[in-house]
């Protein structure tokens, strides 16, 4: 049934507290995104209720409300009924406007995320070498073990190069001068400096010191740190921009770099640093004295809590706090062991839906979120598409999460390494300690009681939801479920050259929650967009980052170039088809500046979907790790 966009704009506009109270609106190819006056206004609750909004996501000091390919028609009515102008009122203005803590975390979970493959493949190369000395006798003098050590620490040791790499790219700063500077703090004869085995060693402050042309440099290690760097961020900004200004033309290619380093590895070494480290080892010691203290009720409420903290993607920003725990005191269970029993809680609550539920696409959903959440540890698909969708097993999750993390606070369950998502595949980075095995058996008695309370609590407090119809829908109801006609099979080829990515691995808990649609995702190596199949170009932006196609039997396909990049307003994209139009299979839809849209700090992900799943049997891509375009990508039966 076609959506009412005159009545459902008006719903939304009454549910977030009038026209009043919305300072300016605009939308992407599927959020109709709102800068509200006063969030409080308006009730989300009343929001998600409305028939075709999804969700609703509070981000960046926008009130996003996730509609899907509609988004476009719906939005032409709701500037008309809240009066908006033609541009819409533009929701950019108040970007620089929000929550400073939200935007702090943001920028470090923007940094730290890039830099996880890596963090994780690291991690599980040191828990393979843990292994291999603890149960096949692997000797820890001989070549092997070396070169194996090198594969796990490589990364760590040099973490804050790889960091400034990343922060080059949020601030839109040069990624080699940044990275210069972070290896000059790591650089192997300064860390034997630092370490005390110079000579010009002295005390400063009452810490050991040596000098840099009669100024004091106290003695600090940053090697897998990720603190000092981080404060350094806004000085190489603003130093970089410094240098290229009073550096002329004719001198610039080598005058510019060389202030950069004069200023900022002098500044890194004697005050920033040290300062990271210190603050470093300051929140070491705080989670050191809490867990010290009262471990069994510090793990059961951040355990309990932790889906929450997901949802607003600080889980990212506690990263290096997780890096300076295991640095500085070899083990973590602020983050490693309260997300091991939050995830392993909500994959045990989706089970238990999908057990008890009567309708079988709820029944396929459940079991099929509960096991990534358990097994991969990718929640957002249990926490998004079952457990706060149903309310109850959201709660049941919350519960068992809290008495298991209560368990492994009480039985000093420390994770000693990363690897991975924490699952049940990482029970083994809870190896390490004096007694090495304890932490693995009571991980999995943590794991225990993680899912089966959570299983039994959501089985038992769940219940099928029955549909609310409105008085003049049985008949239009009932023209929805008579039966489809032939079933046919689709097969739908790659719109652009790249790797592939699952859905549920995208960095966007909208997409990867399968909200928008079913299907996968590409990291494009070429910039071009071409058509999938045949089809009518069904949906266009002016920001140009997105296009919907119809097919001719129907099918709504979405292809989403990039993540949050209706930030950029058309730059770097270029249309090469317009609304209306009828495509072949391979032609041109969209060409983009890879290299640009990465340079200004935005993900290259591309959603490819079938935003209406629900009308298909099942939607399958194809098992590869790299496409190009025009091979075949997706089968929709």
């Amino acid at each position: 049934m076609a959506l009412d966009y005159v009545e459902t704009s008006k719903k939304i506009i009454e549910a977030v507290g009038g026209v009043s109270n919305i300072a300016s609106a605009t939308n992407c190819m599927t959020r109709l995104r709102l800068v509200l006056n006063d969030e409080s206004k308006a009730d989300d609750k009343k929001v998600e209720k409305i028939k075709g909004v999804k969700s609703v996501i509070k981000q960046g000091g926008q009130y996003q409300i996730v509609i899907g390919n509609e988004v476009s028609n719906l939005f032409k009515e709701f500037k008309k009924q809240g009066n908006f102008g033609a541009e819409g009122g533009s929701a950019a203005p108040k970007k620089a406007t929000g929550n400073p803590i939200q935007r702090l975390f943001g920028f470090i979970s923007g940094c730290m995320t890039p830099m996880l493959p890596a963090m994780l493949g690291c991690g599980m190369m040191k828990v393979v070498l843990t292994l291999l000395t603890t149960f096949a006798g692997l000797p820890t003098d001989g070549s092997t073990y070396i070169i194996l050590t090198a594969m796990g620490d490589c990364f760590f040791t040099f973490l804050p190069i790889f960091l400034a790499f990343n922060i080059a790219k949020k601030m839109d700063g040069s990624p080699m001068l940044f990275m210069a500077v972070a290896a000059a703090m790591v650089y192997p004869d300064l860390v034997t400096l630092m370490a005390g085995s110079s000579l010009e060693l002295g005390t400063f402050l009452g810490m050991d010191c040596t000098y840099l042309f009669g100024i004091p440099v106290i003695c600090s290690t940053y090697t897998s740190s990720v603190l000092p760097i981080l404060l350094m961020a806004p000085v190489m900004k603003w130093v970089e921009d410094f240098a290229d200004r009073v550096s002329p033309n004719v001198l610039k290619s080598f005058l510019k770099p060389l202030i950069f380093l004069v200023i900022c590895v002098p500044v890194a070494l004697i005050v920033l640093g040290p300062i990271g480290n210190i603050l470093g080892n300051a929140l070491s010691g705080v989670f050191n004295f809490m867990y010290t203290n009262c471990a069994w009720l510090t793990i059961g409420v951040l355990s309990a809590i932790m889906p929450f903290i997901v949802m607003t993607g600080m889980h990212y920003a506690l990263v290096p706090l997780c890096t300076n725990n295991l640095a500085l005191l070899g083990f973590d269970a602020l983050v490693l062991t309260t997300m091991f029993c939050s995830n392993l809680a909500q994959g045990g609550a989706s089970f238990g839906v999908g057990l008890k539920s009567k309708d079988q696409e709820t029944k396929s959903e459940g079991i099929a979120c509960g096991i990534s959440a358990v097994v991969a540890g990718v929640t957002e698909p249990a926490m998004y598409g079952i457990n706060l969708r149903y309310g109850t097993p959201m709660t049941a999750a919350v519960i068992a999460a809290g008495i298991s993390g209560l368990f492994c606070g009480i039985t000093n369950v420390v994770g000693y390494v990363m690897g991975g998502s924490p699952s049940l595949l990482t029970i083994i980075c809870f190896i390490g300690g004096d007694n090495p095995m304890s932490g693995v058996i009571f991980g999995a008695i943590g794991a225990v009681l993680s899912i089966a309370i959570s299983f039994t609590l959501s089985f038992i407090m769940f219940k099928d939801p029955v549909e609310e119809e409105e008085e003049d829908e049985p008949a239009e109801e009932a023209s929805e479920s008579a039966p489809k006609p032939l079933v046919q099979t689709i097969t739908l080829s790659a719109p652009m050259t790249g790797e592939v990515v699952k859905l549920a691995d995208v960095p966007d808990q909208v997409f990867a929650s399968g909200a928008l649609g079913e299907g996968v995702a590409i990291i494009p190596t070429v910039g071009k967009v071409v058509a999938p199949c045949d089809a009518v170009v069904s949906a266009t932006m002016d920001t140009k980052h997105a296009i919907g196609l119809t097919t001719p039997e129907g099918m709504e396909l979405l292809i989403h170039v990039g993540l949050n990049t209706v930030e950029l307003n058309g730059k770097f994209y270029d249309y090469k088809v317009k609304e209306g139009d009828s495509v072949k299979r391979g032609d041109t839809l969209i060409e983009f500046d890879i290299d640009g849209i990465k340079g200004a700090g935005y993900p290259l992900h591309t959603p490819v979907l079938v935003t209406n799943s629900d009308e298909y049997v099942s939607i399958k891509p194809v098992d590869a790790a790299n496409i190009q375009a025009g091979q075949d990508l997706m089968t929709v039966v």
